[in-house]
């Protein structure tokens, strides 16, 4: 045990993991501070994640595959520390990771605690690209109060947790966002820099679509819930989607100038944003931009499928 003061918990939630838990977990065990326990909820993995886990002195927890909110809270509710800290199994941490968190705790005032995310498989294109797109190939340097914060690199106080009612199981994904936000509205959550997990990020663009794809149902469901708020997303991809349906549509319904401007302005911003993008990286995963613009912009516009289910959702008796 690391200090007299915390008991500290570390929560991971794998589900298919095998290739990279080993890793997420060896990670765990090597801090510099280690923690009082290492709780793996598990979605009823297919693969070798499960034969990989019972190798490491942990506490698994069976989970039946209803959501990441669902397994967040099983998470807590098993564990036992008054400090929880969340990581995702396709993630390590830096060997001072708990360490540099756990000072923080002395603060009564920080009821959570964040930190630099960085890809580690830098050699994947899309990988690379999103994490561009993200911010999360130069994060701040500088320690600053947040408003929301990734469960990928998260460290919060049990009772606040349950303060606010812990992570909201109907959502489709969000639902880390979706907690941080309700802390920081009456809490205070400190991003530290030298906190730092490194991700895998998404190596394909099925994976990567798909979990576009349930993380914009998920923005819809948080609208639903909070209002528009621009915390959530970027509004930038979403009315760009609304315009290339409105330029497809043009070609049908209006004069042909028309058509011609909604497509012009499209592909000017395309090679703006793929200029200042390739400017700023020197990198040629720039040319994913060519589906973020355009499949991806029709993805986001699920957001209003999640809008949706979240405004039915409140309709429904407590």
């Amino acid at each position: 045990m690391q200090t007299d003061d915390h008991k500290v918990s570390v929560v991971i939630l794998t589900k298919n993991s095998a290739t990279t838990v080993r890793k997420s977990l060896g990670s765990v065990f090597k801090q510099t501070s280690k923690p009082d326990e290492v709780v793996v909820v598990d979605g009823s993995s297919k693969d070798d994640t499960l034969k990989i886990v019972r190798q490491y002195p942990v506490k698994l927890v069976s989970e039946p595959g209803l959501g990441f909110g669902h397994a967040r809270n099983l998470g807590v509710e098993k564990s036992e520390g008054d400090i929880i800290f969340f990581l995702d199994s396709d993630c390590y941490a830096d060997p001072q990771w708990i360490e540099k968190v756990l000072q923080h705790f002395t603060n009564p005032e920080i009821a959570g605690v964040t930190g630099q995310t960085c890809l580690w498989n830098t050699d994947c294109g899309v990988a690379y690209f999103l994490a561009c797109v993200g911010g999360r190939m130069e994060m701040p340097t500088q320690r600053e109060y947040v408003k929301i914060a990734p469960t990928m690199n998260l460290a919060i106080r049990r009772k606040v947790v349950l303060a606010v009612g812990g992570f909201d199981d109907t959502l489709h994904r969000g639902e880390d966002t979706e907690l941080t936000y309700k802390v920081a509205q009456r809490y205070k959550i400190l991003y530290e820099p030298e906190a730092v997990i490194w991700f895998k990020g998404s190596p394909t663009l099925r994976a990567a679509t798909q979990k576009c794809f349930h993380h914009f149902i998920g923005v819809g469901q948080l609208f639903a819930k909070h209002g528009f708020n621009p915390s959530f997303v970027r509004f930038n991809l979403i009315i760009r989607g609304f315009a290339l349906i409105i330029a497809i549509a043009s070609l049908f319904f209006l004069p042909g100038y028309i058509s011609a401007a909604l497509f012009t302005w499209l592909l000017i911003e395309l090679i703006y944003k793929t200029a200042k993008m390739y400017r700023r990286y020197r990198n040629r995963c720039v040319a994913y931009y060519l589906v973020f613009f355009t499949f991806w912009s029709l993805v986001s516009l699920v957001t209003f499928y999640g809008l949706y289910l979240g405004l039915k959702n409140k309709q429904k008796p407590s």
